[in-house]
C-alpha cells in the first residue's frame, strides 16, 4: 500500500493537507485481513485542491463526484476515490445529501453508517483513528451506528438493508436502538431506487452465511416490505436453511438464485417469485434461473407414479417427463428442496437417476427437427409444432427414439389425423343435410 499510495499522501501533507484511510480497507485491517479492497480516502483539502494534487501524481483523474467532495483517479492499476471531510444532512424527500464541507475527520466519520466503518487510517505515520470505538464494536461482534441510529437510517434508508448485510458477513449483533430504528424508519426506505435494493439483497445473499441479515430484515418487518407475499405468511421464513446453500464459489449468481428460491418458495410460485424479483429489478438470468427452480420443484411435488403403481417401471414415464421439461433446473430444485426440509420419495429419486444416465441426453433432443417434420407431413404451419409435441409426448412414453422410427410414428400420427378430420367433415355435413325443424 506504501508503494501505491505512498507518493499521493506525501504531495497532500507536503501541502498542508491531512490524508486519511476510510472504509471497508480500514475495518478489513483491524480485522487482520490486510490492506485489501477499494482505496477510499478523506482529507481536508477542497475538492479543487484535490484535483489539482492528484493530477500531478495520477495517469487519469475523474470530477464527475467534484460537486459532492469526491474526486477520483488512477495510477499505473491503482484507483483511489479521494473525498473532502463532509457535513452533510438530508431532504426529507431524498436521499441525496445536502453537502456541507468540514475540515473536521471526526466529524466526517461520525456521519458514516456504522462504528465499524467509522475508523480511519491517517497516513504517511499510519496512525489508526477510532473516534466511536469500533475496534471495540468488532471485537465485541456489536453493530453499531456512530450517531443516532433513527438520524441515520432517515438520512439514508440504504444503511438499513447495509445492517442487515454487515451483522451476516461480519457476525455483528445489532443493538436494541438499531432494531428500533429500523422498524420506525423503515417506511423511509420507499424513497430509494429498487435497482439500489436490488444491489443490497444480492450482495446479502450472495454472502457465505446469509442468514442473520434475512432474520434482521423478518425481525423487523422489512423483508414484507421488500417481498410482499411474505407480509403475512403464517409460515416461518427459512433462513437457517440459506447458509446450507451449497454452490461453487465461481457461480455466484447460481447461489443468489438459489437462495431466491429457498426464500420465496414458501410463499410464491414461479409466476409470482417472477413477480416479486422483476419489481426489485432483479437481472433477467436469476428471474429465469429462480422461476425454473420453482417450477421444476412443483413438478417434482406433483409427479405420480403410473397406473400399475407395483412395476418396476411405474415411475419411468413421470421421470422422462421431468427429465424433457425441467433437467436444467433439477439438481437446484432438489437442493431446494432439501433446504426446504422435503425431498422426492426415494422411488422417484432412484428413476429419476436411472433416466438421467440412460436416456438423457437423447431424451430431451428430438431426432428429427421442423423441417424433418414438414417434409413428412408435407405442409407448415401450426401443425409443425402439434406433432413435434405429440412425438415428445411418445419419447416420454416410451423413451428415445432413432430418426426412421420418428418418421414412421409421424406418418402414422398424420394419417390417423386426416382420417378424423375427413370423418368429422362428414358429420359436420349430415348435420347440416337434415331437414330443417322449426
Amino acid at each position: 500500500m506504501q508503494a501505491r499510495i505512498g507518493s499521493l499522501a506525501a504531495a497532500f501533507v507536503e501541502a498542508g493537507h491531512r490524508f486519511f484511510l476510510v472504509g471497508g480497507l480500514v475495518r478489513d485491517a483491524v480485522l487482520g485481513l490486510g490492506l485489501r479492497g477499494d482505496i477510499d480516502i478523506t482529507t481536508d483539502a477542497a475538492p479543487e485542491q484535490t484535483a489539482e494534487l492528484v493530477a500531478r501524481w495520477a495517469d487519469a483523474v475523474w470530477e464527475q463526484g467534484k460537486r459532492f467532495g469526491t474526486i477520483g483517479a488512477r495510477r499505473a492499476g491503482t484507483t483511489v476515490e479521494i473525498t473532502t471531510h463532509r457535513a452533510e444532512s438530508y431532504d426529507s424527500g431524498s436521499r441525496k445529501p445536502l453537502v456541507r464541507f468540514s475540515d473536521d475527520v471526526t466529524t466526517d466519520l461520525g456521519r458514516r453508517d456504522f462504528t465499524v466503518n467509522a475508523m480511519a487510517i491517517e497516513l504517511p505515520g499510519w496512525t489508526l483513528l477510532d473516534p466511536y470505538d469500533g475496534r471495540a464494536d468488532l471485537s465485541n461482534g456489536v453493530l453499531r451506528t456512530p450517531a443516532a441510529p433513527e438520524s441515520l437510517f432517515a438520512d439514508d434508508p440504504l444503511r438499513m438493508l447495509r445492517a442487515a448485510r454487515f451483522s451476516a458477513q461480519l457476525s455483528l449483533r445489532p443493538t436494541v436502538e438499531l432494531l428500533a430504528a429500523v422498524r420506525s424508519t423503515r417506511p423511509r426506505l420507499a424513497i430509494v431506487s429498487r435497482e439500489r435494493i436490488e444491489d443490497e439483497l444480492t450482495k446479502l445473499l450472495g454472502l457465505p452465511r446469509p442468514a442473520a441479515g434475512i432474520r434482521l430484515l423478518s425481525d423487523t418487518g422489512l423483508l414484507g416490505d421488500l417481498l410482499p407475499p411474505w407480509r403475512h405468511a403464517r409460515t416461518a421464513v427459512p433462513a437457517e436453511a440459506l447458509d446450507d446453500v451449497v454452490v461453487p464459489a465461481v457461480d455466484h449468481d447460481e447461489r443468489v438464485a438459489r437462495r431466491w428460491a429457498l426464500l420465496l418458495g414458501p410463499v410464491c410460485d414461479d409466476a409470482a417469485a417472477a413477480q416479486c424479483l422483476s419489481a426489485l429489478r432483479c437481472r433477467a438470468v436469476i428471474i429465469s434461473r429462480v422461476a425454473a427452480m420453482l417450477r421444476a420443484i412443483g413438478a417434482l411435488e406433483a409427479a405420480v407414479p403410473g397406473s400399475d403403481r407395483g412395476a418396476p417401471d411405474a415411475w419411468r414415464r413421470p421421470a422422462r417427463r421431468l427429465v424433457v421439461e425441467h433437467e436444467t433446473a433439477l439438481d437446484a430444485a432438489q437442493a431446494v428442496l432439501a433446504g426446504r426440509g422435503r425431498s422426492v420419495t426415494e422411488s422417484l429419486a432412484s428413476e429419476l437417476a436411472q433416466v438421467r444416465a440412460d436416456e438423457g441426453d437423447e431424451l430431451r433432443r428430438l431426432p428429427v427437427d421442423g423441417h424433418r417434420i414438414m417434409d413428412v407431413l408435407g405442409c407448415s404451419g401450426a401443425i409443425v409444432g402439434e406433432a413435434a409435441a405429440w412425438l415428445r409426448s411418445q419419447q416420454i412414453e416410451h423413451g428415445p427414439m432413432s430418426a426412421e422410427r420418428a418418421d414412421d410414428l409421424l406418418a402414422a400420427w398424420s394419417r390417423r389425423r386426416e382420417h378424423a378430420d375427413r370423418d368429422q367433415a362428414q358429420r359436420d355435413q349430415a348435420q347440416r343435410d337434415q331437414p330443417h325443424r322449426p
